[in-house]
């Protein structure tokens, strides 16, 4: 066991003990009908819930603000909030502890609208819409856990997940998803969708369009990545695609700048593996990460987006590979960088290549890329991403998650 593994053992354990011991406080102070207040009581109130605080809700918010007036309140636990996805349009932030904690703060509202949970993880939303039965429930997913490995893995976490994911993706008065993952799962799962269902992609946020022109020379290529990083000790059959050595020393040995933004929740000591290759090599740049507010204008600074996932790097399942979607791919979009990406990913894949922002790779292209370029007609390619992603703008489709409020708030 390497001391990243041991360090990692020892926050797990620390969390565990934490969550066990807040939660016989929080059971007592719940049976004598101690509340936790929110500063907010009107009618217009909508809870945005869940366990790990995504970057894809805040902006969800800003924009269904401006097609509604309503009170908005995220309810978050403590060791999953990332201030750098929030913003200043949620009203209120509030941050449970336990399972316990947080039906001290459901039991607080008298007056909810609907409650808009969040995953991939779903113990604490499935408690939520048990705890409020008469209130409307809607559940948002990206990533769902079933479709990774299967309901086989021997992942202990998983497992305890399983049967919640299933209750909201099963159970809920709506189900918002943002790629094709549910369908899939719920083959898995074994049951026929009852529920609405909104099929709503992450889309681009026009507020951080960006338009930054670029010297094109081949000599003075850039590269970046945005997101999950993981160090060289963790296991690859699980990790293996957010593990860029090997992706570094093929660019660098083409003289392409990679640089690489970590999500603001990485583990800290997994960023220094990164920094000290970065001491010794001079195509490779590892930066601090940035808030959602200020990444698109942080990645308009170089060529291309890259989402280098690859079958071979990993043992995800088939329909992950398929199905899945990730921000990052419209984070790209908005910086106005086009994006290599790996065509195993069908589903990103296609998206980008269909709105004219992609190049698609499988991962032998990777040590060819210098080649690629020199055919390329980058400020054509350009061009065309600018005048197609507005097609993919917050602003032009906002109004169909806005109606399926009105058509889920509706149903009796």
């Amino acid at each position: 066991m390497t001391t990243a593994d041991i360090i990692i053992l020892f926050q797990k354990i620390k969390r565990e003990l934490k969550l066990k011991l807040s939660g016989v406080l929080d059971y007592c102070l719940f049976k004598l009908n101690v509340k936790v207040r929110s500063t907010f009581q009107s009618k217009k109130v909508r809870l945005y819930l869940g366990e790990n605080l995504p970057p894809r809700i805040p902006r969800m918010i800003k924009w269904l603000k401006r097609e509604a007036d309503f009170t908005a309140i995220l309810i978050c636990h403590e060791s999953g909030f990332t201030k750098q996805f929030a913003n200043d349009t949620i009203d209120e932030v509030i941050l449970y502890r336990n399972d316990w904690h947080l039906k001290r703060i459901l039991k607080s509202f008298d007056n909810l609208e609907l409650i808009h949970a969040f995953g991939p993880k779903s113990f604490y939303p499935d408690v939520a819409r048990q705890f409020l039965p008469c209130t409307k429930f809607i559940y948002d997913m990206q990533d769902v856990l079933v479709i990774y490995y299967g309901k086989d893995v021997a992942i202990p976490w998983y497992q305890k997940e399983f049967p919640h994911e299933k209750n909201c993706l099963q159970l809920s008065d709506g189900l918002v998803s943002h790629g094709l993952e549910p369908i899939p799962a719920t083959k898995i799962y074994d049951f026929k969708p009852e529920n609405k269902r909104l099929f709503f992609p992450l889309f681009c946020d026009d507020d951080v369009f960006q338009n930054r022109p670029k010297d094109w020379a081949l000599d003075n290529i850039s590269i970046v990545y945005a997101g999950e990083i993981q160090g060289a000790s963790r296991d690859k059959k699980q990790f293996g695609n957010v593990q860029f050595f090997e992706l570094i020393e093929t660019l660098s040995a083409q003289k392409i700048h990679f640089h690489i933004y970590p999500v603001p929740s990485s583990y800290i000591m997994f960023g220094h593996e990164y920094e000290a290759v970065a001491k010794v090599n001079p195509y490779f740049h590892i930066h601090q990460s940035v808030p959602q507010t200020q990444l698109s204008s942080e990645l308009s600074k170089y060529h291309f987006g890259i989402i280098p996932f690859f079958k071979e790097n990993s043992n995800l399942s088939d329909d992950k590979n398929h199905y899945s979607t990730s921000l990052k791919l419209f984070n790209f979009i908005e910086a106005g960088i086009p994006i290599i990406v790996s065509k195993e990913i069908s589903f990103q894949h296609w998206i980008a290549t269909r709105y004219g922002a992609g190049i698609g790779v499988d991962k032998k292209d990777l040590s060819n890329l210098s080649q690629l370029f020199q055919d390329l007609d980058y400020p054509k390619m350009i061009a065309n991403l600018i005048e197609q992603r507005n097609k993919l703008a917050l602003s032009k489709n906002i109004h169909r998650l806005s109606q399926f409020y009105n058509d889920i708030l509706a149903k009796k």
